[in-house]
Protein backbone atom coordinates (compact mmCIF):
# COMPACT_ATOMS: atom_id res chain seq x y z
CA UNK A 1 0.00 0.00 0.00
CA UNK A 2 2.83 2.34 0.86
CA UNK A 3 4.57 2.01 -2.26
CA UNK A 4 1.31 2.51 -4.12
CA UNK A 5 0.68 5.62 -2.81
CA UNK A 6 4.41 6.65 -3.04
CA UNK A 7 3.80 6.56 -6.04
CA UNK A 8 0.68 8.02 -6.86
CA UNK A 9 2.04 11.19 -4.77
CA UNK A 10 5.43 11.16 -5.83
CA UNK A 11 5.09 10.43 -9.75
CA UNK A 12 2.52 13.41 -9.94
CA UNK A 13 -0.30 11.28 -10.20
CA UNK A 14 -2.05 12.72 -8.26
CA UNK A 15 -1.62 16.39 -9.15
CA UNK A 16 -2.21 15.18 -12.84
CA UNK A 17 -5.99 13.76 -11.86
CA UNK A 18 -6.27 17.32 -9.81
CA UNK A 19 -5.19 19.32 -13.00
CA UNK A 20 -8.11 17.06 -14.34
CA UNK A 21 -11.06 17.82 -12.11
CA UNK A 22 -10.30 21.43 -12.97
CA UNK A 23 -10.83 21.15 -16.36
CA UNK A 24 -14.04 18.37 -15.88
CA UNK A 25 -15.35 21.74 -13.45
CA UNK A 26 -15.34 23.60 -15.68
CA UNK A 27 -18.07 21.47 -18.13
CA UNK A 28 -19.88 21.61 -14.69
CA UNK A 29 -19.97 25.34 -14.77
CA UNK A 30 -20.35 25.88 -18.59
CA UNK A 31 -22.88 23.22 -20.50
CA UNK A 32 -21.29 24.50 -23.70
CA UNK A 33 -18.13 22.21 -23.07
CA UNK A 34 -19.67 18.85 -22.35
CA UNK A 35 -19.14 17.84 -25.71
CA UNK A 36 -15.02 18.89 -26.06
CA UNK A 37 -14.14 18.59 -22.31
CA UNK A 38 -12.73 15.27 -22.02
CA UNK A 39 -9.77 16.38 -25.03
CA UNK A 40 -8.93 18.81 -22.91
CA UNK A 41 -8.80 16.86 -19.81
CA UNK A 42 -6.89 14.31 -21.64
CA UNK A 43 -4.11 17.09 -22.59
CA UNK A 44 -4.12 18.65 -19.57
CA UNK A 45 -3.17 15.76 -17.92
CA UNK A 46 -0.77 14.97 -20.03
CA UNK A 47 0.70 18.35 -19.76
CA UNK A 48 1.01 18.10 -16.05
CA UNK A 49 2.24 15.04 -15.15
CA UNK A 50 5.21 15.50 -18.00
CA UNK A 51 6.10 18.70 -16.70
CA UNK A 52 5.57 18.37 -13.02
CA UNK A 53 8.30 15.06 -13.76
CA UNK A 54 10.33 16.88 -15.82
CA UNK A 55 11.18 19.37 -12.70
CA UNK A 56 11.36 16.70 -10.05
CA UNK A 57 13.74 15.01 -12.32
CA UNK A 58 15.98 17.96 -12.84
CA UNK A 59 15.95 18.48 -9.04
CA UNK A 60 16.13 14.87 -7.67
CA UNK A 61 19.63 14.75 -8.76
CA UNK A 62 20.63 17.80 -6.33
CA UNK A 63 18.14 17.51 -3.14
CA UNK A 64 18.44 13.63 -2.36
CA UNK A 65 17.68 13.84 0.97
CA UNK A 66 13.67 14.93 0.65
CA UNK A 67 11.25 11.69 0.54
CA UNK A 68 9.54 12.56 -3.08
CA UNK A 69 13.53 13.10 -5.12
CA UNK A 70 14.56 10.15 -3.24
CA UNK A 71 11.66 8.61 -4.36
CA UNK A 72 13.00 10.11 -7.74
CA UNK A 73 16.27 8.66 -7.36
CA UNK A 74 14.80 4.71 -7.13
CA UNK A 75 12.41 5.04 -10.24
CA UNK A 76 13.84 7.39 -12.50
CA UNK A 77 13.53 4.36 -15.51
CA UNK A 78 10.12 4.06 -14.46
CA UNK A 79 9.36 7.89 -14.60
CA UNK A 80 10.62 8.25 -18.02
CA UNK A 81 9.60 5.24 -19.61
CA UNK A 82 5.81 6.12 -18.02
CA UNK A 83 5.95 9.26 -20.03
CA UNK A 84 7.61 7.81 -23.35
CA UNK A 85 4.57 5.91 -23.02
CA UNK A 86 1.99 8.65 -22.77
CA UNK A 87 3.61 10.39 -25.39
CA UNK A 88 3.24 7.54 -27.89
CA UNK A 89 -0.04 6.50 -26.60
CA UNK A 90 -0.96 10.00 -27.38
CA UNK A 91 0.65 11.26 -30.38
CA UNK A 92 -2.02 10.86 -32.79
CA UNK A 93 -4.62 12.23 -31.08
CA UNK A 94 -2.07 15.12 -29.96
CA UNK A 95 -1.37 15.59 -33.94
CA UNK A 96 -5.32 15.97 -34.76
CA UNK A 97 -5.99 17.91 -32.11
CA UNK A 98 -3.49 20.50 -32.39
CA UNK A 99 -3.87 20.74 -36.50
CA UNK A 100 -7.43 21.51 -35.94
CA UNK A 101 -6.47 23.81 -32.94
CA UNK A 102 -3.47 25.92 -34.25
CA UNK A 103 -4.01 28.57 -31.54
CA UNK A 104 -3.99 25.95 -28.82
CA UNK A 105 -0.78 24.95 -29.61
CA UNK A 106 0.86 28.32 -29.27
CA UNK A 107 -0.82 28.77 -26.29
CA UNK A 108 0.13 25.29 -24.59
CA UNK A 109 3.45 25.79 -26.15
CA UNK A 110 4.13 29.47 -24.54
CA UNK A 111 2.74 27.85 -21.00
CA UNK A 112 5.05 24.80 -20.97
CA UNK A 113 7.77 27.10 -21.82
CA UNK A 114 6.72 29.43 -18.73
CA UNK A 115 6.46 26.05 -16.95
CA UNK A 116 10.46 24.61 -17.80
CA UNK A 117 11.63 28.38 -17.15
CA UNK A 118 9.93 27.96 -13.54
CA UNK A 119 12.79 25.54 -12.52
CA UNK A 120 15.56 25.40 -15.06
CA UNK A 121 18.99 27.89 -14.52
CA UNK A 122 19.76 29.99 -15.34
CA UNK A 123 16.26 32.06 -15.87
CA UNK A 124 14.91 29.94 -11.96
CA UNK A 125 11.08 31.92 -12.49
CA UNK A 126 10.44 30.19 -8.30
CA UNK A 127 13.52 32.07 -7.19
CA UNK A 128 11.21 35.50 -7.00
CA UNK A 129 9.05 33.71 -4.05
CA UNK A 130 6.29 36.19 -4.06
CA UNK A 131 6.20 35.43 -7.76
CA UNK A 132 5.51 31.49 -7.56
CA UNK A 133 1.78 31.39 -6.51
CA UNK A 134 0.48 33.66 -8.74
CA UNK A 135 2.77 31.91 -11.72
CA UNK A 136 1.51 28.67 -11.13
CA UNK A 137 -2.40 29.60 -10.36
CA UNK A 138 -2.27 30.96 -13.89
CA UNK A 139 -0.87 28.19 -15.57
CA UNK A 140 -3.46 26.20 -13.84
CA UNK A 141 -6.49 28.75 -14.96
CA UNK A 142 -5.49 29.27 -18.09
CA UNK A 143 -5.46 25.45 -19.19
CA UNK A 144 -8.16 24.17 -16.92
CA UNK A 145 -10.80 26.94 -17.66
CA UNK A 146 -9.84 29.93 -20.25
CA UNK A 147 -8.71 27.44 -22.93
CA UNK A 148 -11.67 25.34 -22.95
CA UNK A 149 -13.83 28.15 -23.10
CA UNK A 150 -11.50 29.52 -26.05
CA UNK A 151 -11.08 32.39 -24.01
CA UNK A 152 -14.41 33.41 -24.03
CA UNK A 153 -14.22 36.93 -21.62
CA UNK A 154 -18.22 37.22 -20.23
CA UNK A 155 -18.68 38.24 -17.09
CA UNK A 156 -19.20 34.62 -15.76
CA UNK A 157 -16.13 33.32 -16.88
CA UNK A 158 -13.82 36.29 -15.50
CA UNK A 159 -15.46 36.08 -11.81
CA UNK A 160 -15.07 32.18 -12.65
CA UNK A 161 -11.91 32.42 -13.40
CA UNK A 162 -10.51 34.72 -10.69
CA UNK A 163 -12.37 32.85 -8.29
CA UNK A 164 -10.45 29.48 -9.04
CA UNK A 165 -7.19 31.57 -9.51
CA UNK A 166 -7.71 33.03 -6.10
CA UNK A 167 -8.50 29.35 -4.44
CA UNK A 168 -5.36 27.84 -6.52
CA UNK A 169 -3.40 30.44 -5.43
CA UNK A 170 -3.64 29.94 -1.49
CA UNK A 171 -3.32 26.25 -2.03
CA UNK A 172 0.09 27.06 -3.50
CA UNK A 173 0.73 29.61 -0.63
CA UNK A 174 -0.07 26.53 2.07
CA UNK A 175 3.23 24.80 0.29
CA UNK A 176 5.27 27.62 1.05
CA UNK A 177 4.82 27.35 4.42
CA UNK A 178 6.11 23.50 3.90
CA UNK A 179 9.11 24.69 2.02
CA UNK A 180 9.69 27.89 4.32
CA UNK A 181 13.14 26.29 5.58
CA UNK A 182 14.46 25.59 2.43
CA UNK A 183 13.71 28.52 1.01
CA UNK A 184 15.42 30.08 3.88
CA UNK A 185 18.78 28.15 2.94
CA UNK A 186 18.07 29.10 -0.76
CA UNK A 187 17.22 32.95 -0.38
CA UNK A 188 14.13 32.44 -2.11
CA UNK A 189 11.72 35.13 -0.55
CA UNK A 190 8.44 33.55 0.08
CA UNK A 191 5.22 35.38 2.05
CA UNK A 192 5.85 33.00 5.03
CA UNK A 193 9.45 34.63 4.90
CA UNK A 194 8.71 37.67 4.45
CA UNK A 195 5.38 38.26 6.46
CA UNK A 196 5.55 34.95 8.53
CA UNK A 197 3.70 32.01 9.00
CA UNK A 198 0.29 33.83 11.20
CA UNK A 199 0.29 36.71 8.74
CA UNK A 200 0.51 34.53 5.46
CA UNK A 201 -2.25 31.95 7.39
CA UNK A 202 -4.19 35.69 7.32
CA UNK A 203 -3.25 36.39 3.44
CA UNK A 204 -4.40 32.97 2.70
CA UNK A 205 -7.86 33.42 4.63
CA UNK A 206 -8.43 36.62 2.88
CA UNK A 207 -7.88 34.41 -0.95
CA UNK A 208 -10.66 31.98 0.38
CA UNK A 209 -12.83 34.98 1.19
CA UNK A 210 -12.22 35.98 -2.37
CA UNK A 211 -12.62 32.69 -3.82
CA UNK A 212 -15.86 32.54 -2.15
CA UNK A 213 -17.15 35.91 -3.48
CA UNK A 214 -16.23 35.54 -7.36
CA UNK A 215 -17.56 32.17 -6.91
CA UNK A 216 -21.02 33.22 -5.26
CA UNK A 217 -20.90 35.94 -8.17
CA UNK A 218 -20.15 33.63 -11.06
CA UNK A 219 -22.16 30.62 -9.89
CA UNK A 220 -25.22 29.48 -8.17
CA UNK A 221 -23.48 27.14 -6.33
CA UNK A 222 -23.65 29.14 -2.95
CA UNK A 223 -23.68 26.79 -0.76
CA UNK A 224 -21.48 23.85 -2.25
CA UNK A 225 -18.64 27.08 -2.32
CA UNK A 226 -19.47 28.02 1.41
CA UNK A 227 -18.26 24.43 2.50
CA UNK A 228 -15.15 24.44 0.08
CA UNK A 229 -14.61 27.86 1.73
CA UNK A 230 -14.94 26.63 5.71
CA UNK A 231 -12.57 23.53 4.21
CA UNK A 232 -10.06 25.95 2.82
CA UNK A 233 -9.85 27.94 6.09
CA UNK A 234 -10.00 24.42 8.15
CA UNK A 235 -6.53 23.29 6.04
CA UNK A 236 -4.91 26.74 6.60
CA UNK A 237 -5.37 26.60 10.39
CA UNK A 238 -3.80 23.09 10.75
CA UNK A 239 -1.04 23.85 8.06
CA UNK A 240 2.56 24.39 9.56
CA UNK A 241 6.05 23.82 8.19
CA UNK A 242 6.00 20.06 10.28
CA UNK A 243 3.79 18.55 8.52
CA UNK A 244 4.58 15.49 6.37
CA UNK A 245 4.78 15.55 2.68
CA UNK A 246 1.50 13.38 2.44
CA UNK A 247 -0.40 16.32 4.11
CA UNK A 248 0.28 18.85 1.52
CA UNK A 249 0.01 16.39 -1.98
CA UNK A 250 -2.73 14.56 -0.75
CA UNK A 251 -4.87 16.75 0.72
CA UNK A 252 -4.15 20.44 0.06
CA UNK A 253 -4.10 19.63 -3.69
CA UNK A 254 -6.42 17.09 -2.99
CA UNK A 255 -8.83 20.18 -2.11
CA UNK A 256 -9.21 20.69 -5.98
CA UNK A 257 -10.43 17.11 -5.70
CA UNK A 258 -12.86 17.39 -2.98
CA UNK A 259 -13.81 20.84 -5.04
CA UNK A 260 -15.12 19.07 -8.17
CA UNK A 261 -16.81 16.29 -6.25
CA UNK A 262 -18.69 18.52 -4.24
CA UNK A 263 -19.75 20.24 -7.79
CA UNK A 264 -20.53 17.32 -9.04
CA UNK A 265 -22.83 15.59 -6.34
Amino acid sequence: MKKVLDFIVYSNFFIALCCVALTLQTALIFDELNDSIFEYALINFLATFCLYNLQRIYYSSKQNENPKYSWYVKNRRLTFTLIALLILLSYNFLREFFIENKAHLIIYSSLSVLSILYFLPPVQLKKYGVLKPFLISFVFVVIAILIPLNFKLTQQTIFYTLSQFFFINSLCILFDVRDIESDQKNNVHTFPILLGINKTKLLTYTLAILYLVFGIISTTLIIKLIIMCCLLIIITLVTSSKRPNYFYQLVVDGLILIQFLIIFF
